[in-house]
């Protein structure tokens, strides 16, 4: 379907990546900085009226609902990763390194593709402040632990990162259509589904977990006849990342659809 990616070479991106690494690093202290002072932002937006709302709400449709790799990770990376778990096993289907899965073909285009993506990701964030909105935790952790994550996780060449992206893409595909239509004013309407957006994303980091916990025991045990493709900074990272995104996740749920009106009252006695 897309044969424009059928040459793709991923060996001179992963090297742009591990000779500027410390972009990474620049990207993440600027979007902090960002965040912590993002409310001189909103303040001065706060009274300047619908100008700037307006401006962040067009921003808003065309950054959460037009181009992502959601929308060409099914024709590429998932089948391509179905396939290649069929073939050899679930265990080995995400912790033995196929460079065909990684770095060429049109399934490490995406791959490529998606590493890239965490850093465009992070205009969410500007969208919140245009709109006089603090971002919370989750919102700027995931962010910038999700760009680190995955640019190290790609210059690793770690043997897990093809199934990340198939979940992250799989998930995203969803929620970005469900966060476009809500900027089109569809918002309530939708405010039912998003329970069940949040549950795609906390079943994600149980997969997602269990995955890195897995690889991070054939790492680090050795069991015998079996290996896994990841190192141990990486295998460390993973279990760190996904184990907090599902305990963050896990919460907001609880407080947001299972009992948000005890901490509201919790809140007002306080």
């Amino acid at each position: 379907m897309f044969p424009y990616v059928a040459d793709y070479d991923g060996y001179a991106l992963r090297q742009w990546m591990i000779d500027n690494v410390d972009i990474a690093g620049y990207l993440s202290m600027m979007y902090l900085v960002l965040v912590w002072k993002g409310s001189i932002i909103a303040d001065f937006l706060k009274d300047r009226g619908a100008t700037y709302k307006h401006f962040s709400l067009v921003f808003d449709r065309m950054g959460l609902g037009s181009l992502h790799p959601s929308q060409f990770g099914h024709s590429g990376g998932r089948p391509a990763l179905l396939k290649h778990i069929q073939r050899v096993g679930l265990a080995s289907g995400h912790c033995e390194r196929e460079e065909a899965m990684t770095l060429t073909s049109p399934v490490g285009y995406w791959v490529g593709l998606f590493t890239l993506s965490k850093i465009p990701e992070l205009f969410d964030t500007v969208l919140l402040i245009m709109q006089c909105k603090q971002p919370p935790f989750l919102h700027w952790y995931h962010h910038v632990t999700v760009l680190v994550f995955a640019w190290h996780t790609f210059c690793e060449k770690s043997s897990t990162m093809t199934v990340f992206v198939a979940m992250n893409l799989t998930v995203h595909s969803v929620m970005y259509f469900y966060f476009a239509l809500c900027a089109c004013g569809l918002k309530r309407i939708m405010r039912n589904l998003a329970p069940l957006i949040t549950t795609m994303q906390i079943l994600q980091m149980v997969a997602g977990t269990a995955v890195t916990v897995f690889s991070a025991y054939v790492v680090y045990m050795e069991p015998a006849g079996m290996r896994c493709d990841v190192s141990l900074s990486n295998a460390r990272m993973g279990v760190v990342v996904y184990a907090s995104y599902l305990y963050l996740f896990s919460v907001f749920f609880a407080r947001s659809y299972l009992w948000p009106k005890k901490d509201a009252a919790k809140i007002k006695g306080a």
